[in-house]
């Protein structure tokens, strides 16, 4: 059996994780940064949860043509031209922040259009990893992918956080851009990944066939509508921290970066233990138990003024978060057809994006009325409700 790190054995593999690795570290500064700077330019929750849905909507928008674009053209071309895109959008926002010239309207407007790129690059991503690794080796490449991405989500925001206390926000997305640059040289100078063509004239179908594979198929509806709905509610820690940190911990920059960080840390922590948990519970069990345990920890954030004690909390709350995606995420993937496994995975994508993209204007709408901490119970009792029918009116009758 091979070991968690055997992919990186890999000399490409391991290229592209470590270029990954950077670049998702330096996606996570720019959200971290870009919520922050938005507390800086207005005084309304609802420009800074917009923040967060204007990165959400992209990946709601395009995310079936993007899994269908990945197998219509050149892979390592896609990836290198969306990530060049990608770095001269966080070159543009570093430059208006640097000069004054940074409005609410255009750092709305640069994250929307940062991720779509990385929304276009995405599928291609995705679908890269088993023509690098062999078939024994590929579960651990997606392990690493995961790893990747929470050890970026748990630095990430707190460099962020001391880079504009040290500097300013334009630093942070200088240094975003900055971070594409190892993945263009890993796409241009790796000439092993495979080329993909398909007939270009179907992509609506081809579409409209894997939509209608999930959609009629009961067990992996279920799970599509759960990770929406679970997203959604969720999302309301991403949404409202930066007015928590400011309002309810009276904590600077670097400290909100901490409190960001947090989540990915329980996010990393949990990912290791989980293969143990899945074997020995069923997947409601662990979706139900995590979900308590969220609702839990956010209604502690939602009354504590202690640094220590909203930073244990969201810790918890990131492990519980990761727990729901990773089990339901898995649950519809190995259900899936190896035919539409791409298109498949651009669909929960989406669902992904679409319960982010509501769940984050909903909550910065709902702060705006009753407050952050209102905001944060009521997430918490809303997540409850949501768990309980979820487990009757979603059924979900994997036993592991």
């Amino acid at each position: 059996m091979h070991g968690p790190w055997s992919p990186l054995s890999i000399r490409v593999f391991r290229a592209l994780w470590i270029a990954g690795l950077v670049s998702n570290i330096g996606t996570f500064m720019h959200i971290a940064a870009a919520a922050w700077t938005m507390t800086t330019l207005s005084d309304s929750p609802t420009l800074v949860g917009l923040v967060q849905t204007a990165w959400a909507v992209p990946g709601f928008l395009l995310a079936l043509y993007a899994g269908a674009f990945a197998d219509m053209v050149d892979r390592r071309r896609l990836i290198s031209v969306a990530s060049l895109l990608a770095l001269v959008i966080a070159v543009s926002l570093a430059m208006l922040q640097w000069s004054g010239g940074l409005t609410a309207e255009l750092l709305i407007l640069g994250t929307f259009l940062e991720s779509v790129a990385l929304t276009l690059s995405a599928p291609a991503f995705m679908a890269i990893t088993p023509e690098l690794v062999d078939a024994s080796r590929l579960p651990q490449a997606i392990g690493l992918d995961v790893v990747s991405r929470n050890i970026a989500q748990s630095i990430g925001p707190a460099f962020a956080g001391a880079i504009i206390a040290a500097i300013n926000p334009g630093a942070v997305f200088a240094l975003n851009a900055i971070s594409f640059v190892g993945i263009v040289v890993v796409m241009q100078t790796n000439k092993s990944i495979n080329k993909n063509s398909t007939d270009r004239a179907a992509i609506n179908e081809v579409i409209k066939n894997g939509i209608k594979h999930v959609v009629g198929t009961r067990l992996l509806r279920n799970l599509a509508l759960r990770l929406a709905i679970m997203l959604g509610v969720t999302s309301v820690l991403t949404s409202v921290l930066p007015i928590v940190a400011k309002q309810s911990l009276g904590v600077a920059s670097s400290g909100y970066g901490l409190l960001s960080g947090a989540l990915g840390i329980g996010s990393v922590t949990v990912v290791w233990v989980l293969p143990r948990i899945r074997a020995q519970y069923s997947v409601e069990s662990i979706t139900m138990s995590s979900a308590g345990i969220w609702s839990a920890s956010t209604a502690v954030l939602a009354s504590t003024t202690s640094m220590f004690v909203a930073f244990l909390a969201l810790v918890i709350c990131g492990a519980c978060m990761m727990a729901m995606l990773n089990t339901i995420f898995s649950a519809f993937m190995v259900q899936l057809p190896n035919e539409l496994r791409g298109r498949g995975s651009s669909l929960a994508m989406l669902m992904v994006w679409l319960g982010i993209a509501i769940g984050t204007f909903v909550w910065g709408a709902t702060t705006s009325i009753v407050g952050v901490g209102d905001a944060l119970v009521i997430s918490a009792f809303v997540n409850l409700v949501f768990a309980i029918v979820n487990r009757f009116a979603l059924r979900i009758t994997i036993l592991h």
